[in-house]
């Protein structure tokens, strides 16, 4: 009988410790998995300034936030349908106004970059004072597809018939040297980038015909990160007290070494 007590006692033991150990390797798998990445979408152009000025914004504030963070590179208006369907978490960098055309996107209230918008041409007869000459220019106009501020602000003025959209800047660019369109809109970093590239920092017919405005722009979120958008804000505040945002803009035009 007192045997047969000593070997159940041992049985409880066991079990007990078997428990124990079960709890103690749950919980170290638990501990020692890496949190899955933020993953914003940017510009398909890795090298591209405002990405690049973004990429070490980010980094460094996801760094404080204790988040890792990733960027994955597609076309503008790929990325964006990916945040949309929440394929991806957040666009570093828009307009305040395109939260009124993604409403389901989560706005971190605190500007990123500021970044101008420009138009281009490479017909020297070409001047443009205001956007209201657009309306009866008869000239093609034509932007980047993506950049919204660009659309929007064209399709105010321009005639249907007379605009067009274009996923590749560089392209956009080929066609204003061929004849095909006469004027062209896009990001001025963008623009700076492709005239600085191999292919157009030796041609000077290329000019800068108007600049349409500066305007700040915000990360924007996917509505399953809303928590996460007021931290992110206070953060990026601090980057800009502290110089911070100025001193990454100023290092990437360093990098890049550009002429124009």
């Amino acid at each position: 009988m007192r045997w047969a007590f000593q070997r159940l006692l041992r049985l409880v033991r066991l079990w007990c410790v078997a428990w124990v150990l079960l709890g103690v390797v749950g919980c170290g798998a638990a501990f020692g998995a890496t949190a899955a990445p933020f993953i914003f979408g940017a510009n398909a152009e890795p090298q591209a300034f405002g990405v690049r000025w973004g990429t070490l914004i980010l980094s460094e504030a996801f760094r404080r936030l204790g988040m890792p963070m990733q960027i994955v590179h597609y076309p503008m208006a790929r990325y964006a349908a990916m945040l949309d369907s929440g394929e991806i978490d957040g666009d570093p960098s828009r307009i305040y106004d395109y939260g009124a055309a993604h409403p389901n996107l989560i706005r971190v209230e605190e500007s990123i970059i500021d970044m101008g918008f420009v138009m281009y041409a490479a017909k020297p007869d070409i001047k443009l004072k205001n956007l209201e000459q657009l309306r009866t220019s008869g000239w093609a106009v034509e932007y980047q597809r993506g950049v919204l501020f660009c659309e929007n602000k064209l399709k105010e003025v321009v005639p249907q018939d007379s605009l067009s959209s274009i996923s590749s800047g560089e392209q956009g660019l080929r066609k204003l040297l061929a004849g095909r369109t006469d004027v062209y809109c896009d990001l001025e970093t963008s623009m700076r980038r492709y005239l600085n590239s191999p292919e157009f920092k030796d041609n000077t017919r290329l000019f800068k015909v108007f600049h349409l405005a500066t305007l700040p722009t915000y990360p924007y979120l996917h509505p399953k990160h809303a928590a996460l958008a007021p931290r992110l804000a206070a953060i990026l505040k601090q980057l800009k007290a502290e110089g911070l945002v100025e001193a990454y803009r100023v290092q990437v035009e360093k990098d890049l070494k550009w002429t124009r």
